[in-house]
């Protein structure tokens, strides 16, 4: 009982002073910007050169979550117990209802929240596959999408200039993607670890946290050991990194800065989303722009001005496409946003507090 009590006492103070430190950074880094630069000076850079220009930027941003659908849809479709393959239309409204979370929360409840109203759809037609095996797919979908982007920008790197951190980022974490799904696709169907990591008394806890996520990652994995369907998903993944890429160029023309060129939005691709891989912040607000203003001031001799404007309008151009689309399939979902978050939060400690739970026991939840 005593024990209850100090759990919700703590889970209290982490739903108020989480949010109130947030804040708290976001006044003073913009208490920070107002001291140190030429308010007149930003506004007179929010000038776009071009409209036609972000509107495709727009375009783009919509056709990447597009893509990015269809990978998801590739990977759900590999999954051993399905008796069917989905509709996409079926991914269409979790993936920008939960693109919506991602976008104006600081946590990935998006993902879950996706995956809660995914399952609910699957439901509809008799499909059951349990909600950690679904989150399974959201993991093997990222993974996959990272190992892709990071040939995307070998690839850009080989005809334009990079500087020799995005290769090490990129290349990094690239290569511990590449990692856990090799291991994912040599695993055998009965085990839920390698042997390597499920041995020694130091590995007993984090065991029994990581067995059930990763019993999840692998059944995700195993129908991807088809090339034809991993084929699917690779392509997906590339069609929605060069949506990306191209939004950001073309935002960039909006702006007039063409000098900045394919070669810097490649370098804006790969900082602004390894800024994106840790959302501390609703929206990654400041983070993202911290993301886009280095590179271009320092690589590029773009004032900070006129990095800040293009950093806000760049940021705008991909929150519209989560918040105004996501707001209008969340309308038609027919449930709230507060409900909805509620669920997931829910979710979240359930999956967490039945970390022990061996997967294929989970089906139904």
């Amino acid at each position: 009982m005593t024990t209850g009590v100090a759990e919700r006492k703590r889970s209290t103070a982490r739903r108020f002073v989480v949010p109130v430190a947030r804040v708290l950074t976001i006044v003073l880094v913009g208490a920070l910007a107002v001291w140190k630069l030429d308010l007149d000076e930003v506004h007179d850079a929010f000038h776009i050169t071009s409209w036609a220009f972000l509107t495709i930027a727009i375009l783009a941003n919509f056709a990447s979550v597009g893509f990015k659908g269809l990978a998801w849809k590739g990977v759900v479709d590999a999954l051993p117990g399905m008796r069917s393959r989905t509709r996409y239309r079926e991914l269409l409204s979790p993936l920008f209802v939960g693109f919506l979370f991602n976008t104006v929360l600081a946590a990935r409840v998006g993902e879950i929240v996706k995956v809660l109203l995914l399952r609910r759809r699957l439901e509809r037609r008799g499909e059951r596959p349990p909600t950690t095996t679904l989150l399974g797919t959201v993991v093997a979908e990222n993974l996959v999408s990272t190992i892709t982007w990071v040939g995307l920008v070998i690839a850009i790197g080989l005809f334009l200039p990079l500087p020799s951190y995005a290769w090490v980022a990129s290349i990094s974490l690239g290569l511990g993607c590449l990692v856990v799904v090799m291991v994912a696709l040599l695993s055998g169907p009965g085990r839920q670890l390698p042997p390597w990591l499920n041995t020694g008394p130091l590995w007993a806890r984090a065991t029994r946290a990581v067995t059930r996520l990763w019993g999840a990652v692998r059944e995700s994995h195993l129908g991807l050991r088809d090339p034809r369907q991993m084929s699917l998903v690779v392509g997906a993944s590339l069609a929605t990194w060069l949506a990306q890429w191209t939004g950001i160029y073309f935002t960039l023309m909006a702006f007039g800065l063409e000098r900045v060129g394919w070669g810097g939005a490649g370098l804006l691709l790969v900082t602004i989303t390894l800024a994106q891989a840790f959302p501390v912040l609703p929206g990654n607000l400041l983070v993202f722009q911290a993301a886009a203003v280095v590179p271009l001031t320092a690589s590029y001799g773009v004032s900070a001005a006129e990095a800040i404007a293009f950093s806000v309008v760049l940021q705008a151009t991909e929150a519209v496409v989560g918040v105004a689309v996501g707001f209008m399939f969340l309308v038609a979902e027919g449930v709230g946003f507060g409900q909805l978050r509620r669920q997931a939060e829910e979710e979240d400690r359930r999956t967490t507090s039945r970390g022990t739970a061996p997967v294929d026991t989970l089906a139904g939840q």
